[in-house]
């Protein structure tokens, strides 16, 4: 997971090849997550952006999920 000085060095916006290099994931994958709802991205023409910012915040709420906290414990 990143910390908060590796979040500091990107860019505000990401697009989905540099999300999956952030996320160490397939591209393929992050086409899916601009995709889908709820995922803080946009799209300027063709091209799809990432929030930086937003994106942290998505992924505090997923990883803060009751599911999540129950696997912390194990």
């Amino acid at each position: 997971m990143l910390d908060q000085k590796e979040t500091q060095k990107l860019p505000p916006l990401l697009t989905p090849q540099a999300l999956a290099e952030v996320l160490d994931v397939p591209v393929s994958f992050c086409y899916t997550l601009v995709r889908s709802k709820g995922f803080p991205s946009f799209r300027v023409g063709k091209k799809w952006l990432i929030s930086t910012d937003k994106l942290m915040t998505w992924i505090d709420a997923q990883t803060s999920t009751d599911e999540c906290k129950d696997e912390k414990k194990v």
